[in-house]
């Protein structure tokens, strides 16, 4: 199989005629820059455009995957994939250069997944390869710390043979590619190691394990081989600017470059498009109709997204100076920090939450009631009714009385919960558990506080969020996309927020390693049904997108798994 690994060459076309600049209204800001970093939808937005991986999806499939910087997609037929299942060896292209003119190599590629793997903190995007390839959860060992042994384990998973990157599996896993088209973003080991990041070393990958955020060595800048090249991250301003690629492997696109800003209140995105200082803004439910009222604008809506929205809970807050947590005791002016470790809370909130109210206030009607965190798409074929758990204050006011043997009723609590900031869904959310709550007991009380996105992110990474309310995208359009970082007790959420359900745990590893179509589908069902009983976090409602765009901006493509929009195809007529 490896001795068909040639590296081929790609043809560059000569540079397009410039089109004007395309200027991109988001409603989230960006947390980083870093491929390997960052782990929400805008910040990942903006890494697609300068960023190639090895595969990628096809236009707006789920399923037909392409190949990227590698020259061809591992397959049974083409003898790429091994017949275990367990081996993929990906031929790369040749002649793909970064943005700051140095070639790519196999070494490059090979260090990027290794950089992931191990440099990343727990539960951020890490693990969406560690346990693939190296059967760990955790570069972590016994005592805590990271295991010396982890980089061994790495280093014999990915293999540079014959002009191709091999990778070898410890056991068939099998979203596999599509793990891939979401993570194998390629940088530049030289340009990271002279900007103080890990140079590739055993010998130093521990010293540069878990950074903050902002000691990344590619946190503000990059030096990718896609489509865009960054010119300027103003952070105070939320505003990035990006020039096009002329020397781009699949040739130039059409848009000389690219802005993106963040504009978090609907009223001022819609008043840009409008004087014609932007030509795309994302558009949420309820401003629908303001949107569709520009002159010139196209508004695309109902568009499937891929991802699980939710009320998460924090079973283990972090109790050190944390505002989250008011007083920190049941007194009734705050909550202690194991408030939701009380399955009775959990359940007792999911009962007082009026899915139907939050669909008619918070969508005019136009969401539906979540499947639990499996969005449409990602369980394939006919399924049966969902076992989300109903609105019931009667259920609630049983439930809550029971908490805490009876403390939590007696004294009323006061919750800080955050939001994004300018996320209009996601706040009435808020206020529709506030509102149910306060009905079933005048002396529960929610104080709804809106967080710029960077901000929620750092405090639910430092575990101080008692409750808030988040949209997570799927990383992949797979079942276990959805539930290993939301459910796993060391995913994402999972470990920042104390979940800890080994049942769950084991249904999840075993589903992911299943290779019949119709077993998976019931573990996945059953997991289902499992945490509708222990209401982990509250899942929501189950909504579509939509885009508002200037009628000259042409080309658009909507994916699920690119909600955003893809930009390298897209024209602006002048």
């Amino acid at each position: 199989m490896l001795a068909a690994a040639l590296t081929t060459t790609s043809a560059r076309a000569q540079p397009s005629v410039a089109t004007p600049t395309l200027n991109y209204a988001i409603v989230s800001d960006i947390d980083s820059l870093d491929p390997q970093w960052a782990y929400d939808a805008a910040s990942l937005f903006v890494i697609e455009q300068a960023y190639d991986g090895l595969v990628d999806f096809e236009g707006a499939s789920l399923d037909a995957v392409v190949p990227r910087l590698a020259s061809v997609v591992p397959t049974l037929q083409n003898g790429f994939l091994s017949k275990d299942g367990k081996t993929y060896a990906f031929p790369l292209r040749g002649g793909v250069k970064f943005h700051d003119g140095t070639e790519m190599t196999a070494a490059d590629v090979k260090y990027s997944l290794m950089r992931l793997m191990l440099t990343t903190g727990d539960g951020g995007p890490s693990q969406l390869l560690l346990g693939p390839l190296t059967g760990r959860r955790s570069v972590r060992g016994p005592d805590g710390r990271p295991d010396p042994e982890i980089f061994e384990i790495a280093d014999k998973a990915i293999s540079v043979e014959g002009g191709a990157v091999v990778l070898r599996l410890p056991k068939p896993f099998a979203p596999m590619l599509a793990v891939l088209a979401a993570t194998s973003y390629v940088v530049s080991r030289s340009f990271v190691a002279a900007h103080g990041g890990w140079d590739g070393a055993k010998e130093t990958w521990i010293a540069h394990w878990n950074p903050s955020r902002g000691k990344s060595a590619l946190f503000e800048r990059e030096n990718g081989t896609g489509p865009f090249k960054l010119t300027r991250w103003d952070r105070a301003r939320k505003t990035l600017a990006f020039a096009r690629n002329d020397a781009y492997w699949r040739s130039p696109g059409s848009l000389a470059g690219l802005n993106v800003v963040t504009i978090e209140d609907p009223k001022t995105r819609r008043q840009a498009l409008e004087r014609g200082e932007i030509d795309v803004a994302q558009v949420g439910a309820r401003a629908l109709p303001y949107f569709q009222a520009v002159p010139g604008t196209l508004v695309e809506a109902d568009m499937p997204l891929l991802q699980s929205d939710a009320i998460f809970f924090n079973q283990k807050i972090s109790p050190r100076d944390n505002p989250w947590l008011g007083s920190g005791s049941l007194d009734g002016q705050g909550i202690p920090p194991d408030f939701f470790a009380n399955a009775d809370v959990r359940r007792g909130f999911a009962s007082a939450f009026d899915v139907d109210a939050y669909i008619r206030d918070g969508f005019h009607g136009s969401a539906v009631r979540a499947r639990g965190p499996f969005p449409p798409g990602t369980l394939s074929g006919r399924l049966p009714a969902p076992q989300a758990r109903p609105f019931s204050p009667a259920e609630a006011e049983r439930l809550l009385r029971a908490a805490y043997d009876g403390r939590v009723w007696a004294n009323g609590f006061l919750l800080p919960a955050a939001y994004p900031e300018g996320d209009s869904e996601r706040r009435i959310a808020c206020l529709t558990l506030k509102n149910g709550l306060e009905k079933v007991n005048a002396k529960f009380r929610v104080d709804c506080r809106g967080l710029a996105q960077s901000r929620l992110i750092s405090e639910l990474s430092a575990r101080r969020l008692s409750a808030f309310v988040y949209s997570w995208g799927l990383d992949y359009p797979d079942p276990h996309s959805a539930v290993e970082p939301l459910i796993a007790s060391s995913g994402y959420f999972g470990r920042a927020l104390g979940i800890s359900m080994p049942r769950a745990d084991a249904m999840i590893e075993q589903a992911a390693s299943e290779t019949d179509p119709a077993k998976r589908k019931a573990l996945y069902l059953d997991l289902e049904a499992l945490i509708s009983y222990e209401v982990p976090m509250l899942f929501t409602v189950q909504m579509t997108g939509a885009i508002a765009r200037r009628a000259n901006v042409q080309n658009w493509t909507h994916s699920p798994i690119q909600p955003y929009g893809n930009l390298y195809e897209v024209t602006k007529l002048r």
